[in-house]
Parts: structure tokens; sequence; C-alpha cells
């Protein structure tokens, strides 16, 4: 995929495009929805929760991690995964943002 030209979109809608391209991903949002109702999961909790391998969970673990909408701390030997809230509140802020800035112009039809 090409890379996006940042210097042509406000710094904004990079950051929105980027939070929505990692949420773009059912089993990322069900990390998310699962990582809302506890304070915190490891790995093999989520794999317990999600019909999905290890490794394709850690997968997407790294990806929430690798946008911010996670953070990971170390447990003795293991990691313990929690919800960003502060990232997560800016995703609904830009989403928000983008439909006040389109909704006044919505036809009062459909196209079709």
């Amino acid at each position: 995929m090409a890379k996006i030209q940042k210097d042509l979109f406000s710094k904004k809608d990079v950051e929105y495009a980027a939070l929505s391209k990692c949420l773009a991903h059912p089993a990322r949002l069900m990390i998310l929805d699962i990582l809302s109702k506890h304070k915190d999961r490891t790995c093999k909790e989520l794999v317990f929760d999600i019909p999905l391998s290890q490794s394709t969970v850690s997968k997407h673990l790294n990806d929430l991690l690798a946008i911010g909408l996670i953070c990971r701390k170390v447990s003795g030997a293991q990691s313990l995964y929690t919800l960003e809230w502060n990232k997560l509140t800016r995703f609904f802020e830009l989403t928000n943002r983008l439909s006040k800035g389109m909704m006044p112009h919505r036809p009062k039809r459909n196209c079709c």
C-alpha cells in the first residue's frame, strides 16, 4: 500500500486515519471491548475469550500497542494489557469532529 503524503493532510486527519485503520479489524475491536470491561488482561486470558490462536492475538495486540490504543506493563513473567482510555477518547473526539463537519451538508434524501 502506498504511504500517505502526510504533508498534504492535516495532522488530525492523518491521526484519525491511522486510528481508523487500526480499528478496522473485528479481532482488535473485540480486544478493546474485553479490555474495556476489565482492568487488564494477559495475552493468554484474551486468547481464552477470542477464537483465535495465541500468535494471532499477539499480533493484534502489537498493532494496538503501536498506535497507542492499549498499553503494556510487565508483571513478573507476564505482560498485562490495559486499554488506553485517553487515546480511545481522542478517536471519539476526532469522529465527532468529522461528523459535525459533514452532517450539516447531508441532503434530505439519500442518493438512491
